[in-house]
């Protein structure tokens, strides 16, 4: 029953299917290479966690001002704003990974999909 609704696919030995041209020609949101498209997208997010540090941080400033000497909210605010420096020096940490593994190799984004790669 269930194989009357699925077409048969037959395969055929000739055609040949220029799997690369397809690929080159902006089909990676646009982008005509993937290393563009890594390296907008890691940019994008580090981009992205500076904002939600910043907000994070601003939260748990506003959250300890109007505490009005709570304990208990001054100590969230605290862990707030310490969690924000955290992720802070996570994400910075995780730039410096990225950029030495790069320099390390010997990996030029930009000159990855180009006739010569490794630049030499």
């Amino acid at each position: 029953m269930i194989t009357s609704f699925i077409p048969k696919v037959f395969a055929a030995a000739d055609i040949e299917l220029p799997i690369g041209d397809t690929v080159t020609k902006n089909n990676f949101f646009g982008y005509t290479c993937i290393g563009h498209l890594v390296s907008n997208l890691v940019s994008a997010a580090f981009i992205i966690s500076g904002i939600a540090f910043f907000v994070i941080l601003v939260m748990g400033g506003v959250q300890w001002l109007v505490s009005g000497g709570d304990k208990g909210k001054v100590e969230s605010a605290q862990k707030s704003i310490s969690a924000a420096l955290i992720g802070l020096a996570i994400v910075a940490s995780s730039y410096a990974v990225y950029i030495l593994v790069l320099e390390f190799f010997g990996i030029n984004l930009d000159a990855l999909c180009t006739a010569n790669p490794l630049g030499n």
